[in-house]
């Protein structure tokens, strides 16, 4: 065996494709943990739309970006938009009419007509794999009377009229736009604290389980995932991602879920 690693692996795009995991990346997960290695998802996706079976999966999870941290039973973090910063964003994307979401360890907050977007844009998931799909996303919908009162960990947004970065400017110096991982294009993405990243996650998992950080290894795709990248002692990405993520990484890209990339991650590494 390898010398113990604690391997961190993005979901979307890396371990799972339209929110489906191949059915290879669950044996190569349950097999790297049979022989010693901790394996942990990190998502930008709150805990409300990782689907039990696919937690299950893992020794813990890292989600919503760095924001929350389950290990087993034992909760890490669950960090959140300060209250204030919270209603000025939800004032902002009401008065753009955006289609949003507010992420939480719960369920995704919104209004009704953003619920009714959502779902107009489901289709079906692929038959077979762990997860399912975007189906997730909507179980986990919850409109509550007025969400400025409610505490979030990050926003998803779609179909904004003018793009993701200009809303995040408005709402403040302390948050950030990404692109998002479920959908493209610069009316889509992902508004999130500036002061939360991946590679927090990373460092609180290592901490706890005793672990230098030499013995990470991350794994991922999106622009969300550079913390993730340059915190680990060993850095992988996926096969067209981009350039910024490609650079960050050590070594050639793997394939995408499509093509089990994990399962030639995890051989690379010795893992398995």
């Amino acid at each position: 065996m390898a010398d113990r690693r604690c391997v961190f692996i993005d979901f979307d795009g890396t371990f799972a494709h339209q929110g489906v995991a191949p059915l290879a990346h669950a044996a190569a997960v349950s097999a790297a943990r049979e022989n010693g290695h901790a394996v942990l998802l990190c998502t930008g996706r709150p805990a409300s739309i990782v689907a039990d079976e696919v937690a299950a999966l893992f020794d813990g999870v890292v989600a919503s970006a760095g924001a929350w941290v389950r290990i087993g039973d034992q909760q890490l973090e669950d960090r959140r938009f300060p209250t204030e910063l919270g209603r000025r964003a939800v004032e902002v994307l009401l008065g753009h009419d955006v289609t949003f979401v507010l992420e939480t360890p719960e369920a995704l907050l919104c209004t009704p007509g953003s619920a009714e977007e959502l779902r107009s844009r489901v289709r079906p998931a692929p038959p077979e794999g762990v997860g399912r799909g975007l189906q997730d996303l909507l179980d986990a919908i919850a409109l509550p009377e007025e969400l400025a009162s409610h505490s979030f960990a990050k926003i998803s947004v779609w179909g904004s009229p003018v793009p993701v970065e200009d809303l995040a400017a408005e709402i403040g110096p302390e948050v950030g736009a990404l692109p998002n991982s479920i959908s493209a294009g610069v009316s889509s993405g992902e508004l999130h604290l500036t002061s939360i990243d991946k590679a927090d996650g990373v460092r609180r998992v290592a901490a706890h389980l005793g672990m230098d950080l030499a013995a990470t290894v991350g794994i991922g795709d999106g622009m969300n995932d550079l913390g993730m990248l340059r915190a680990t002692g060993t850095s992988i990405a996926i096969a067209g991602a981009p350039a910024a993520v490609l650079e960050a990484a050590d070594g050639e890209a793997v394939p995408g879920p499509q093509e089990h990339g994990i399962v030639v991650a995890f051989e690379r590494l010795g893992l398995l």
